[in-house]
């Protein structure tokens, strides 16, 4: 059981315990009690104990300084060359696998790679006039004196990101303003708190069964739609937002004050296929990687015209295709450069899904967009999903 810490002894005895549930195998309720005891432990050093712990970063590249390592030699606690430098310019956020071995490799101090910024930052979001004027244009009247408070409300004063910030996830272009991409997902979880779910989130429902059920639903001339109220009856807000000034992504998957999942959608790409394909992306986040998402503050930002090499990314990426269009149907048609449009209507009426979706994921899997362009639906998901 977790108790506050009140003396030293308990203050060693808290520690040793964050030191053990680090280094044991990662689990929902693993990741609470190392959330509770870090901030029990630094409430408690705040009172008792004077300690100046750095950043994660200057922590990290205090000991690299030290040990005259360079960036390469972090590899093999954080992952490839992109992800590290990715850490250390403030791009990525540590993961708990990243600080156990960072603490078991490097003795990094635990309390030096989870402390969090002042959150308070947000009052320091600058906004440029056209961000604020295409705000205006989807029905957020917001002046810059006002980010601030619009922010603490959208996710909840304790789940309010730090300046600059980047997610877990950001499959996003580098051309990206982080400022608009922060004030659009508050736009989209200020949008999702007018409009909550019917029912109830459960995390086991979201398998890869669940996810081929909604698929399915492209069939119908209003399946996006289908699809949403569906979702809303599981829990789950879907969401259209406009792009900002500045981003680029097609969507997010992030959760309201910890609690409810809610899909961002940009709809930039309207098209029956990309809403599909987005759409099954985002729920497959849900589907593996919700223990990440329910780690406070944490979102995936997808841009899917961007190749990525994350892991989490491709594992998204996988079910979705899997669940949208099952390899045996991929092996019978993607490979012959000669298929008609008899061929992409079979696959679709055998697997079930829109032929958008078949036809789409042709012209990905064979690099020629011209072909079954005349398959594909256009400007029609926008108009439908105008209410959302």
């Amino acid at each position: 059981m977790i108790k506050p810490i009140k003396d030293k002894q308990a203050h060693e005895a808290a520690k040793e315990q964050m030191q053990k549930l680090m280094l044991s195998p990662s689990s929902k309720d693993t990741s609470d009690e190392i959330e509770v005891l870090a901030v029990l432990i630094e409430n408690y050093e705040k009172e008792r104990i004077v300690v100046d712990a750095p950043t994660p970063i200057a922590a990290i590249r205090l000991r690299m300084e030290q040990k005259n390592m360079t960036p390469r030699e972090l590899e093999k606690y954080i992952g490839s060359r992109a992800r590290v430098s990715e850490v250390l310019s403030g791009k990525r956020k540590l993961t708990v696998d990243m600080m156990r071995a960072l603490n078991a490799g490097l003795r990094i101090p635990y309390e030096s790679l989870m402390k969090k910024e002042d959150p308070s930052s947000a009052d320091k979001v600058e906004v440029s006039q056209p961000i604020l004027t295409k705000l205006r244009e989807i029905g957020l009247d917001l002046q810059p004196e006002g980010i601030g408070a619009f922010l603490k409300n959208a996710f909840g004063e304790q789940y309010v990101p730090s300046l600059n910030r980047k997610t877990q996830s950001q499959r996003a272009s580098g051309k990206t303003d982080d400022n608009a991409l922060l004030i659009w997902q508050g736009a989209v979880l200020d949008k999702a708190a007018r409009n909550p779910p019917t029912g109830t989130f459960s995390p086991k429902q979201i398998n890869k069964q669940f996810l081929i059920a909604i698929a399915q639903l492209s069939t119908h001339s209003n399946g996006p739609l289908r699809a949403i109220q569906e979702l809303s009856k599981h829990g789950i807000t879907v969401v259209v937002l406009p792009l900002l000034p500045g981003t680029f992504l097609d969507g997010a998957v992030m959760l309201l004050k910890g609690e409810v999942p809610v899909i961002g959608l940009t709809l930039r790409h309207d098209r029956i296929d990309n809403f599909w394909f987005t759409l099954l992306h985002e729920l497959a986040h849900l589907a593996r990687h919700y223990e990440i998402l329910s780690t406070t503050n944490h979102v995936f930002f997808d841009e899917l015209d961007i190749d990525s090499d994350d892991v989490v990314e491709k594992e998204a990426d996988d079910l979705a295709k899997n669940c949208l269009l099952p390899s045996k149907f991929v092996k019978s048609i993607f490979k012959k450069v000669y298929s008609s449009n008899d061929d992409i209507e079979k696959v679709s009426k055998a697997a079930g899904v829109h032929v958008s979706i078949v036809a789409g994921r042709w012209q990905k899997e064979n690099s020629n967009y011209k072909k079954f362009s005349r398959l594909i639906e256009r400007n029609t998901v926008r108009e439908m999903l105008s209410d959302f």
